[in-house]
């Protein structure tokens, strides 16, 4: 469901691999289900919690512009 989801709003892959602690080409592969590989249990715990951030981010910002809300949630930390 999480791919979907990435995939539907067509989020930064690359952005979401580096706050996951992993590289771009690892974490895509683990996504697609590539090579056979796939995200633990721990990383979909992790990545839920990347796009929970992502939409706490997005509705504080509703009373400012929107490319505030793109700054903060660029600005916040791994």
């Amino acid at each position: 469901m999480l791919k979907e989801v990435i995939d539907k709003w067509k989020l930064n892959r690359n952005l979401l691999a580096i706050k996951m602690g992993m590289s771009k080409d690892a974490f895509n592969k683990k996504l697609n289900g590539t090579d056979g590989r796939s995200l633990s249990d721990e990383e979909m715990q992790k990545l839920s919690k990347i796009l929970l951030e992502l939409r706490d981010a997005l509705e504080s910002g509703e009373t400012d512009a929107f490319n505030d809300a793109l700054r903060l949630i660029s600005q916040r930390e791994v």
